[in-house]
C-alpha cells in the first residue's frame, strides 16, 4: 500500500457501511480494523462468512494476517507436509515448543511437531486440522506469533536492521524505566502485552507450582483466559470494592498462599481502580507478588511501583499510540524482595523480544508519548462531563468518577485519568445500535491509539459469555470510547450529532 494512496483515518473516519474492514490506521501493520456497524459486529462474532472476508486486517492475536497465512503457507510447502496440516511460525524455538506443550496437553493423542524453517530464522508448530481450535487458542491467548514485519522480513529472505533493533530495544527499555523510576535491566520486552503477561504468569507458577493465582476486578478478557489456561488455577474476585479486599484477606488469612495476584488500574472496561494499599498489605508479610497493569492509566499518570512487584503493560496502546505495532513490556520493581528470582525467568522467555523492525518502528512512535497523553488527559475529561449530563445517557465509566482514592493512591503529582472511556445510553437496545452506526468516529477494537475509537465492548470480547458480564455488573450495550488527539470540540460534534439522530431513528 503507497503511502500517497493511504487515507487519514484521524480526519477522515472510515465510519459507514461500506467502510467494514478497512485498516485502523491505513496501514498494512494496523492492528485495528473497522467495524462500523452494529450488525457487523454480530456478524463478525457469528462468524459471517461475507463479513469475515470483507476484512483487510484484525487485531492481531484474534486473527492471522493474510501475509502470515501466506508464510504459513510457503512453510508447509517447503515441509512437504500432507494435507490436512495447519501451522503456525514463532520468532524462535522456545516459543513453539511452549506452544507445542500447551497443544499436546489439550489433544487427545495428535501428532504435534516443531521444526526450525526458513534458514533457522523461524520456528514452526505442525498440527492436524483437527486440533486447529487449540492453535487458535494459543495464538490469541499467549500472543507470542511473528508480527507482519517479521513475516514480511522472512518471506524475503532478509534481515538488515538487527543492529538498528537491538539498539532500539535498547532505548525502549531506558524510556520505560526512566518514565517509571525503574532499572533499564528490570525492563523486559515481548512480542504483545498478552505475551508479556504469559511470560509473567509462567515465571510466578514456576516459583509456586501448586499455587493458584487471584484475578482481582473484573479484567481484560483474555488475562483471565490465561490463568485459566495455564498454572494451577485462578480465584476470581470480580470487583474492586471493600468486599474483594475482605475476601482477599479471609482465604490469606485461612491459610491458603498464592503464586501470584493480578490486577488492573484502572481496569478495563468499567475502568475501576483495586485499592493497592490495602492489597499490598495483605500480601507483602507473605511474600505473594503484586501483578499490575497500567496500559490504561500509563506510567505519564500513575506510580504503581509503590506497590507492585511487577507491572505488565501493553505498548501496543498509548506507548505507541499510532496502532501499527504490537509490543509488550514486564517491568520488575527493583525493590521487590522476589527480583532477584523473577529476572532470570524472564530474561529467559524474552528471547529477542521486539522484532527488529517493530522495536524501531515502536521507538520512533513513543518520541511524543508523553504529549499525547497529556493531551487526552486534558480532553477526555470534558467529554465525559459533558455526556454525564446528557440527558440520553444513563451511566459513564471514568478514573476519576470510579474508586477514585484508589486511583488517587498511585497517581502522579500532574498526573491524569487517560483517555478510556465507557457509556451505556438509555433504552440500550434501541439506542446503542442506533448511536454507534451513525457515530462518525473511527469504530472497532484497541484503544490508546491517535484516532478516537468506538467498540461495543462487550460485544466483541465477551460474545460467549454475556449474561455472566451482565451478572457482573459488564452491560451487552456497553460502548467504550478511547478518546484520540482531535479536539474536544470536534469529537463532541460527533458525540451529538450521533445522539440526536438516535433519537430520531
Amino acid at each position: 500500500m503507497g503511502q500517497s494512496s493511504s487515507r487519514d483515518v484521524l480526519t477522515d473516519p472510515p465510519w459507514r457501511t461500506e467502510d467494514l474492514g478497512l485498516p485502523l490506521p491505513d496501514s498494512p501493520y494496523a492492528v485495528s480494523v473497522s467495524l462500523p456497524n452494529w450488525h457487523q459486529v454480530i456478524g463478525y462474532e457469528e462468524g459471517d462468512q461475507d463479513i469475515l472476508d470483507s476484512l483487510r486486517t484484525g487485531y492481531p492475536r484474534f486473527f492471522v494476517p493474510r501475509i502470515i497465512k501466506e508464510l504459513e503457507g510457503k512453510v508447509l510447502l517447503s515441509l512437504g507436509a500432507p494435507s490436512g496440516t495447519g501451522c503456525l511460525i514463532f520468532p524462535d524455538s522456545a516459543a513453539a515448543i511452549r506452544c507445542q506443550e500447551f497443544m499436546i496437553q489439550r489433544t487427545d493423542g495428535w501428532e504435534i511437531k516443531t521444526e526450525e524453517v526458513l534458514n533457522c530464522n523461524a520456528s514452526v508448530v505442525l498440527y492436524p486440522n483437527e486440533t486447529a481450535d487449540i492453535a487458535a487458542k494459543y495464538w490469541r491467548y499467549f500472543g507470542e506469533g511473528v508480527s507482519v514485519r517479521q513475516a514480511e522480513s522472512l518471506l524475503a529472505g532478509k534481515d538488515e536492521t538487527k543492529d538498528l533493533g537491538i539498539n532500539a530495544c535498547k532505548e525502549i527499555r531506558e524510556k520505560i524505566a526512566s518514565d517509571s523510576g525503574q532499572n533499564p535491566e528490570d525492563v523486559f520486552l515481548f512480542p504483545s502485552g498478552m505475551a508479556a503477561v504469559a511470560a509473567t504468569h509462567r515465571a510466578l507458577t514456576s516459583l509456586s507450582p501448586s499455587h493458584r493465582s487471584v484475578q482481582f476486578d473484573f479484567p481484560y478478557v483474555d488475562v483471565l483466559r490465561l490463568q485459566q489456561e495455564i498454572g494451577s488455577g485462578v480465584f476470581f474476585l470480580p470487583s474492586a470494592d471493600e468486599s474483594s479486599v475482605a475476601s482477599l484477606q479471609d482465604v490469606v488469612e485461612g491459610g491458603e498462599s498464592f503464586c501470584g495476584v493480578y490486577c488492573e488500574v484502572p481496569s478495563n472496561p468499567l475502568l475501576r481502580s483495586a485499592d493497592l494499599p490495602k492489597i499490598s498489605s495483605i500480601l507483602s508479610p507473605l511474600a505473594i507478588p503484586l501483578v499490575v497493569d497500567d496500559t490504561v492509566a500509563t506510567n505519564v499518570n500513575v506510580d504503581v511501583f509503590k506497590y507492585a512487584d511487577l507491572v505488565t503493560t501493553s505498548l501496543t496502546k498509548y506507548y505507541s499510540g499510532v496502532g501499527d505495532v504490537i509490543a509488550g513490556a514486564v517491568t520488575v520493581n527493583r525493590d521487590s524482595v522476589h527480583r532477584d528470582r523473577l529476572n532470570p525467568l524472564l530474561l529467559e522467555q524474552e528471547g529477542d523480544g521486539i522484532w527488529h523492525e517493530d522495536a524501531i518502528v515502536l521507538k520512533n512512535n513513543a518520541v511524543d508519548y508523553r504529549e499525547r497523553v497529556m493531551r487526552v488527559n486534558d480532553t477526555t475529561p470534558q467529554l465525559v462531563e459533558w455526556l454525564m449530563n446528557h440527558n440520553e445517557v444513563e451511566r459513564v465509566w471514568y478514573p476519576k468518577y470510579e474508586t477514585r482514592d484508589n486511583y488517587d493512591a498511585v497517581r502522579k503529582k500532574g498526573g491524569g485519568f487517560s483517555g478510556l472511556f465507557s457509556i451505556l445510553l438509555k433504552n440500550p437496545e434501541s439506542n446503542s445500535p442506533a448511536f454507534y452506526d451513525s457515530l462518525e468516529l473511527c469504530k472497532g477494537p484497541s484503544l490508546g491509539v491517535q484516532f478516537t475509537i468506538v467498540c461495543p465492548y462487550t460485544l466483541l470480547a465477551h460474545y460467549d459469555e454475556l449474561d455472566w458480564c451482565e451478572g457482573l455488573g459488564v452491560s451487552r450495550w456497553l460502548l467504550r470510547v478511547s478518546v484520540g488527539q482531535e479536539p474536544f470540540e470536534y469529537i463532541r460534534g460527533r458525540f451529538e450529532k450521533a445522539l440526536e439522530n438516535m433519537t430520531k431513528h
